[in-house]
């Protein structure tokens, strides 16, 4: 079954408090994944997130020194369809804004490839491998104006939102069909430095790919 790209949720508010709820309808449709991705201000941690009560998996969780901030990714197989809820928990209150985006998607998996870089000079190209017919989510985060869209395998992407975190925080989905292998992700911003994060949600059915794409990466 081929991957298809279901509901999106978005919010860019300031919490006020160590907990955040927000509403999220995911799609009807066999073997559905849930990705939440957050990126916020380094005052404070995740301590956890939940769909209709359930626990979801914590893919990565990076604090940047460089930027003061903190961004993670958390996926959840087979989430119930329908409106529930989202609560993120921090381990304090947060005062600053956060970036949430919670993307459904059906006839996928968890468990992708992730790779992780900090702030290099745009733009910033990283690759990714991964199995055939995965999507990948690509995110970036810098202190300037992100106005060009990223690069995905070779295809310029029209990035998803522009979030403000006290840093710009913007993102892109690749296209569907992608072959496998190693797939070059570009994050650009219009002058300076920009941090690249990806990961691959990989179509149902589909063995994991074994390499180093499997790993997080951090620098």
């Amino acid at each position: 079954m081929a991957i298809a790209i279901g509901n999106r949720t978005l919010s860019n508010l300031t919490p006020g408090a160590s907990t955040q709820t927000l509403s999220h309808t995911h799609n009807v449709g066999a073997d559905g994944v849930l990705l939440v991705a957050l990126c916020m201000s380094n005052t404070v941690d995740y301590s956890g997130v939940t769909y209709n009560g359930v626990a979801m998996t914590e893919r990565l969780n990076y604090n940047s020194g460089s930027l003061s901030q903190r961004w993670a990714f958390y996926e959840l197989a087979s989430p119930a369809t329908g409106a529930n809820n989202i609560v993120i928990t921090f381990t304090g209150t947060q005062w600053n804004p956060i970036s949430v985006v919670a993307q459904s998607f059906t006839g996928a998996t968890v468990g992708g490839a992730i790779g992780n870089n900090d702030v290099g000079p745009t733009p910033n190209s990283k690759n990714l491998t991964i199995a055939t017919n995965s999507i990948i989510y690509l995110m970036g985060v810098s202190t300037q104006t992100q106005s060009s869209g990223y690069d995905i395998n070779g295809s310029t992407r029209t990035n998803l939102f522009a979030h403000n975190t006290n840093r710009q925080v913007e993102a892109a989905l690749s296209a569907t069909g992608i072959g496998a292998g190693s797939i070059a992700c570009v994050t650009k911003v219009d002058v300076g430095n920009i941090t690249n994060t990806r990961i691959e949600i990989p179509e149902a059915g589909t063995p994991p790919v074994v390499s180093s794409g499997n790993f997080l990466l951090m620098f």
